[in-house]
C-alpha cells in the first residue's frame, strides 16, 4: 500500500469518525445548543452536594487544597473514564444500524464516542475551572502539562475497557450490568474522590492503591495543587494499566470483531 493510499484512507476515517461525532452530539444532547448543557449537570450536582456535606462538617480544605477545587478534580476525571467506558462499551449495539454503510467500522463507533466523551469532559472541566475563579477562588496549576498527561491517560483507560467490553457483549450479553455492579459504585466509593490516600489508615489504603483509577487521581492532584504531594501514587502503575487496557481493547476488538457483526 503506497503512501497516498494511507493518507487518503486516514481521510475517510477522519471524516466518518467526525460525522459520527456529529450525529452522537444531537442524539444525546437534542438539536439544540442548550442541550449540551445537560453535560454539566451531574459534575456539578456531585460537587455541590459533597462541598455541602464537607462544608457542614467544618472542612474548608483538605490536605491544603481548597474544597471546591478538590472535588473538582476528583469527579470530572473520574467521570471522564466511567462515562468514556461506558459509551465504548454501547456504542455497537446502540449504532448497529450505521455498519450497514460500508465505511462505517466498528472500532470507528467506539473511538468516536470516544472522542466525544473526551472533548465534552474537558468542556465541563475548562467552564467549571472559569466558575471557580469567577467566585474568587484563587486557582494556580502547578505542572499543567501532568494534569492533561494524567487525564488522558484515564480517558485512555475507559476507552480501554470500553473496547474490550464492547467485543465481550456477544458473548457475554449481560456484560452492562456486570459492568455496572463491579465498576461502578465500588470505584466511585475506592478511587479518591473525596479522599486522599494519606488520610486512610496502612492496611485499608494497601488494598484501595490495587485500584488504578485513584493513583491516577492522586497523580492529578499532585500536578495541580502546589499545596498537595502524594507519596502514594504510582505514575508507572498508572501508565502500565492504561497500556494494558488499550493494548488488551484493540486485541479482544481484532479477534472477536467477526462474532460482534454477526449478533
Amino acid at each position: 500500500m503506497s503512501y497516498t493510499d494511507v493518507k487518503q484512507a486516514l481521510i475517510v476515517q477522519a471524516r466518518v469518525i467526525h460525522a459520527l461525532m456529529l450525529r452522537e452530539t444531537k442524539t444525546r444532547y437534542g438539536k439544540h445548543k442548550l442541550g449540551y448543557l445537560w453535560a454539566l449537570f451531574e459534575p456539578v450536582l456531585q460537587i455541590l452536594v459533597f462541598v455541602v456535606i464537607f462544608t457542614i462538617a467544618g472542612r474548608q480544605s483538605i490536605s491544603g487544597m481548597p474544597i471546591v477545587l478538590f472535588m473538582l478534580t476528583g469527579f470530572t476525571p473520574f467521570l471522564l473514564f466511567r462515562n468514556t467506558m461506558q459509551q465504548g462499551l454501547n456504542a455497537i449495539d446502540a449504532n448497529r444500524a450505521l455498519l450497514t454503510f460500508p465505511q462505517v467500522k466498528t472500532i470507528d463507533l467506539i473511538v468516536a464516542r470516544a472522542l466525544l466523551e473526551i472533548a465534552t469532559m474537558t468542556v465541563v472541566f475548562v467552564i467549571l475551572l472559569l466558575g471557580i475563579v469567577a467566585m474568587d477562588i484563587p486557582v494556580k496549576i502547578e505542572n499543567p502539562l501532568m494534569v492533561v498527561m494524567t487525564i488522558m491517560l484515564m480517558a485512555s483507560t475507559g476507552f480501554g475497557l470500553g473496547m474490550a467490553f464492547a467485543s465481550l457483549t456477544p458473548l457475554f450479553p449481560s456484560i452492562n450490568q456486570v459492568v455496572s455492579a463491579a465498576l461502578g459504585r465500588p470505584l466511585f466509593f475506592t478511587s479518591g474522590l473525596f479522599f486522599t490516600a494519606e488520610v486512610i489508615p496502612q492496611y485499608g489504603r494497601d488494598i484501595l492503591l490495587i485500584n488504578p483509577i485513584l493513583h491516577m487521581i492522586e497523580m492529578l492532584r499532585s500536578a495541580f495543587f502546589y499545596e498537595f504531594h502524594s507519596d502514594y501514587a504510582d505514575p508507572a502503575y498508572a501508565v502500565a494499566t492504561a497500556l494494558v487496557c488499550v493494548c488488551a481493547g484493540l486485541v479482544m476488538h481484532r479477534a472477536l470483531q467477526d462474532r460482534v457483526l454477526k449478533v
